[in-house]
């Protein structure tokens, strides 16, 4: 039915899409490895706003100086709150913020003068395999620290009750791809493991993606940023 991982993404795709999906990146490293999809989950509206809002931030460490300026913080607040030491904080994240006038700096320190909004209500992961394999659970498992919900896509014929009871075990969704369509056999856990940090990073990244048309879909070779 299926002779390569590249052709399992078109039904899924449009699954996302018809479950409300305003945003898909295919291969988009988000910070925890690199699934074949993730959507961004949400109207097109709230997203349509966030584009005109700012471009994308996509480092994790100038998203939390944003965040921890938002009200204004001395030099001295930023040299004991840097990660890495203050001079790292200044060229990672200070100058660039600046420079992107999103950082406001004085004499008296800084403040963050936007504050960009996640364009995503929430964010689901899929992992496409040709096989229920245990390195595609292991794969679709993973992308749980950062997704709120995750998949892993297989051929509606390797759906077995085994592989059912494996998704349900970590809590994962397990879809069935058709030729032409795709459905939902196991559901996600509601229970979600994302860690703030990471959530909205991966969010920032498939923000990114929605802005580029180049690259490689999912399932195929490269590791190139695509939107659908």
């Amino acid at each position: 039915m299926f002779a390569a991982e590249v052709e399992l993404a078109s039904p899924v795709v449009a699954w996302l899409h018809e479950n409300g999906s305003s945003c898909i990146a295919h291969e988009v490293e988000v910070g925890a490895g690199i699934p074949d999809l993730v959507a961004g989950m949400g109207p097109s509206r709230k997203l349509r706003n966030r584009r005109r809002q700012a471009d994308p931030i996509t480092d994790a460490v100038q998203l939390a100086v944003l965040e921890y300026c938002r009200t204004a913080r001395t030099e001295a607040d930023l040299r004991s709150w840097a990660p890495h030491g203050f001079a790292s904080l200044a060229k990672r994240a200070l100058s660039p913020l600046v420079e992107r006038a999103l950082l406001e700096s004085t004499a008296k320190g800084f403040r963050a003068l936007k504050h960009p909004l996640d364009p995503f209500v929430s964010l689901n992961a899929v992992e496409l395999k040709l096989s229920a394999s245990e390195r595609g659970f292991a794969q679709a498992y993973s992308y749980r620290v950062f997704a709120d919900a995750s998949y892993f896509a297989v051929p509606a014929g390797k759906v077995t009750p085994v592989a059912m009871d494996r998704a349900r075990e970590l809590g994962i969704g397990l879809l069935a791809v058709h030729p032409s369509a795709c459905e939902e056999v196991v559901e996600p856990s509601e229970v979600s493991l994302a860690t703030a940090g990471r959530r909205r990073v991966a969010s920032e990244r498939v923000l990114a993606a929605s802005q580029r048309t180049d690259g490689r879909i999912a399932g195929s070779r490269g590791r190139n940023l695509v939107f659908s």
